[in-house]
């Protein structure tokens, strides 16, 4: 039987998508060159989002660029027409379905991303599983501590707070502030509470409610010299910041794509030190749940997935990478300080996100006197088909920059927050 690698070869992806679907790929431009001064601006035609919207909520969900939609889009059609090509051979390395394969092309990828070791990489749908998965594989007795902050997102504490009613474990919050002063300042926080009884420290590396990014190399290294298991929450830095596991020094990282890469939703990772990924227990067990060939593996093994949703997650992955990580970062950085910049010289606005700007990036929360969230978020829309996230009565919006957006976008929200501010 012709393995589908070698149909792949004789038939080519190109040729079997459909006419419509060549014809949206044409349309796409090609990429600007990485010295126009024009970059930004041309590089958002790349996107399919509307231009009478603008898009300020990647920190819910980002924008997946042309790329990603159709590279997602072809692999589907390719299994609709062509599923009797697959050989049923090899399923280690086979790309045809998810769940039974290593995944190695876009394991490795994510290590270059992070700089990890492949085999310290699985992958999983989101943060949340990648946060139960280490909440259900760890193993603690009643009466030890999980120590987290008060301004974590539910997906990093439900499954302590099920571990906690059905093991006996108990599960502490360090009470951070909002907005944070400086890095001293939430270490302190955090570090004061450790006790002889903690075992494991769940935080997030930037706080989704703030956008505060915190000190968490330096938490981790007092961490460890007291034995405590770290564990990261990257739900919001993938893509926004630099992320470095070696030089965190945490145990383990849960991340995922859907944000700020602009990959389709149901793309994360779990990362976990080589030497600590071996104690884990596996939550979601198949074949591989106890051969520690590949660490990674044992974990992303977890039944049939949707593979043309990582076909776009790849493409995400690609798409970062040629227009290169650091300047993504860099632009992300650049629109938020512009905004904030615009804001605090409000007297009638009130920042959430920390006050040292070296804590912040893309992400800013806000309200303005005498507003809730929802009637901030509603006005945005009203005035400037803009759409941020309501952030709740107090804390205004959430308020996100993304490499999609430009510089005049920023400035007409700040006209809108001026004219809202007069009352």
């Amino acid at each position: 039987m012709t393995s589908r690698r070698n149909a792949l070869k004789s038939l080519g992806l190109a040729a079997l998508a459909l006419p419509a679907l060549s014809a949206q790929a044409e349309s796409t431009p090609a990429m600007p060159l990485a010295n126009d001064p024009q970059y930004w601006k041309k590089l958002r035609s790349q996107f399919m989002l509307a231009n009478d919207k603008v898009f300020f909520n990647p920190g819910t969900v980002g924008v997946m660029p042309k790329v990603v939609v159709d590279k997602m889009t072809e692999h589907a059609r390719y299994l609709a027409a062509h599923v009797a090509d697959w050989a049923y051979k090899d399923d280690n390395k086979e790309e045809f379905i998810s769940g039974y394969n290593n995944l190695m092309s876009i394991r490795t990828k994510v290590g270059k991303l992070i700089n990890s070791e492949v085999g310290e990489i699985a992958m999983t749908d989101n943060v949340t599983h990648g946060i139960s998965y280490l909440a259900n594989g760890i193993t603690l007795q009643a009466g030890d501590e999980v120590l987290t902050t008060n301004q974590e997102h539910p997906g990093g504490r439900g499954s302590w707070l099920v571990k906690e009613k059905r093991y006996g474990v108990v599960f502490k919050e360090a009470v951070i502030g909002k907005p944070i002063k400086n890095s001293e300042e939430v270490y302190q926080d955090i570090v004061k509470a450790f006790t002889s009884k903690t075992k494991v420290l769940i935080i997030s590396h930037m706080i989704s409610g703030s956008g505060a990014i915190l000190p968490i190399k330096e938490i981790c290294a007092e961490a460890a010299k007291r034995g405590i298991f770290t564990i990261l929450d990257g739900a919001q830095t993938i893509g926004q910041i630099k992320v470095d596991v070696k030089d965190i020094g945490c145990d383990a990282y849960a991340g995922c794509f859907h944000k700020w890469v602009g990959a389709p939703a149901g793309t994360g990772f779990m990362y976990v030190k080589q030497d600590k990924m071996k104690d884990i227990w596996t939550t979601v067990a198949s074949a591989r749940w106890d051969n520690h060939d590949d660490e990674g593996f044992r974990f992303t093994q977890r039944g049939t997935g949707n593979f043309p949703v990582l076909k776009g997650l790849e493409a995400a992955l690609d798409f970062l990478f040629e227009i290169g990580p650091d300047r993504v970062h860099d632009r992300i950085k650049f629109l938020g300080q512009r905004l904030r910049t615009g804001l605090r010289q409000n007297p009638k606005v009130k920042i959430f996100s920390p006050v040292d700007e070296a804590m912040c990036a893309g992400i800013t929360v806000y309200n303005i006197e005498g507003m809730t969230g929802a009637k901030l978020q509603d006005e945005f829309w009203n005035r400037g088909r803009m759409r941020p996230r309501a952030s709740g009565d107090v804390f205004g919006v959430r308020h996100c920059t993304h490499i999609f957006n430009s510089e005049a976008e920023i400035d007409k929200a700040l006209a809108i927050v001026r004219e809202l501010s007069k009352g």
